[in-house]
């Protein structure tokens, strides 16, 4: 008996390594090159050996279907794939990339990524948002072409291709480069003291603008009535003189309507202003304050061939029309005015025509207060007493003939001499 129950027990354990024995041979199954390898929890297509636990490999083009049929839109149903991630603690994570009429990314329930046909978006929302960072090249450029940048942008416009490369410090573009081309938005640069660099990138200046053989800014009113202005700073190439700071409403410099030298004169109607202002044109104002100088001028040319000091008496030349000449003789009705500039009392004003008669070398004064030479051994001076012409050339003296005076008065003195010559303030005021 006890034999028997050996063999039996002998026969039933070779039955079963022999059915576990086919059972674990009919796991493998092969194919050509398809091979399931179930025991090693690894699936191969198109592989005998894979790391992976599924792989498909073909020496051509090569697609995995996951498919979802029914409904009669797109975004009735979804197909796609899982990527599980789960802990001992029993959390999970899971991402999911889907075909839901939209292509789109999921982290768990959120989509963080979704495209149509013509549009994508980045983010779950505003309120929810993402960073996406992009590490690219440097924008370079060979020959005519832009290369390298993190970020590529093309659009069409008007049968144009429009091309803007980005990277982490530059914007490039070959074509037109528009900020609120179509939008009305304010664009506004703030925070940290930033400064806005056109052309160059050294300047401290909040905005700084740099240009060669072109002006630097256009200001341009397309309304009706509206004008455009150009100004620029010139070089040796502008008509209007390097180093200017030119106002025009042409496209020349020679056209100026304003410039400003680089000494600090400003021409109105000239590009050449020979004085701090220099207008060409009619000057209109309510009231003119002049604090530079204290008497009303004309330029005269003397008939003297060496220089004439400021504070002369001068007389009308009656043999060259439009100019003066020494005051030589007393109580002369020629008298014409005293040189501005004595004592450190300049002209407040110097009326003139270049190119005429009305013009010449010595500002003459003829009203207000100037410094005049005084020859006192004719009779002291006092304030107030009438000066005119004497025989001491250039100078003045003290009226003691009102009959004679009459037609030969300078004006009144506004300071005193004892004796001698010097210099007395005077009231200018020819009679």
């Amino acid at each position: 008996m006890k034999l028997v129950k050996t063999v039996f027990l002998s026969l039933s354990l070779l039955f079963i390594f022999s059915a576990t024995t086919k059972l674990q041979a009919q796991q493998w199954l092969t194919n050509g090159n398809t091979l399931y390898t179930l025991p090693a929890h690894k699936v191969g297509i198109g592989t005998l050996a894979t790391d992976r636990p599924f792989e498909s490999r073909f020496f051509s083009d090569n697609y995995i279907r996951v498919t979802s049929l029914g409904g009669n839109i797109f975004s009735g149903y979804a197909s796609g794939i899982e990527l599980k991630r789960g802990l001992w603690s029993g959390d999970e994570l899971i991402w999911t990339v889907q075909n839901e009429g939209n292509f789109k990314i999921n982290r768990n329930d959120n989509t963080v990524f979704q495209m149509a046909h013509d549009k994508a978006w980045l983010g779950t929302s505003v309120d929810n948002p993402l960073i996406l960072t992009i590490n690219g090249e440097s924008i370079g450029y060979t020959g005519q072409f832009f290369d390298g940048g993190a970020l590529n942008i093309n659009s069409k416009l008007g049968g144009t291709v429009h091309n803007l490369k980005i990277d982490g410090n530059q914007m490039e573009s070959k074509t037109e480069f528009h900020i609120n081309a179509v939008s009305e938005q304010d664009l506004i640069l703030v925070k940290g003291g930033g400064k806005v660099k056109i052309g160059n990138t050294s300047s401290n200046a909040r905005l700084s603008v740099e240009a060669s053989d072109k002006f630097h800014l256009n200001l341009e009113n397309k309304a009706t009535g509206g004008a455009s202005w150009k100004i620029g700073v010139a070089d040796q190439s502008w008509a209007a003189g390097s180093g200017k700071l030119v106002f025009t409403k042409t496209n020349s410099s020679a056209n100026a309507t304003m410039v400003i030298t680089p000494a600090g004169n400003v021409g109105i109607g000239v590009v050449t202003p020979s004085r701090t202002l220099h207008v060409n044109g009619t000057t209109r104002t309510k009231v003119l304050e002049i604090t530079g100088g204290a008497d009303l001028a004309e330029p005269f040319d003397l008939t003297e061939e060496t220089a004439v000091e400021a504070g002369t008496v001068v007389s009308i030349d009656p043999v060259q029309a439009g100019k003066l000449r020494l005051a030589t003789q007393a109580y002369d009705r020629k008298v014409a005015g005293v040189i501005s500039g004595a004592g450190g009392v300049q002209a407040g004003m110097i009326m003139g025509q270049e190119g005429t008669m009305a013009n010449g070398q010595y500002p003459v004064a003829l009203t207000g207060r100037v410094y005049v030479k005084v020859d006192a051994q004719y009779g002291s001076i006092q304030a107030g007493d009438l000066l005119t012409t004497s025989d001491t050339p250039g100078h003045a003296m003290k009226v003691s003939n009102y009959e004679e005076a009459q037609g030969a008065i300078i004006g009144k003195a506004m300071s005193s001499l004892e004796h001698g010559k010097g210099l007395v303030l005077v009231l200018i005021s020819l009679q």
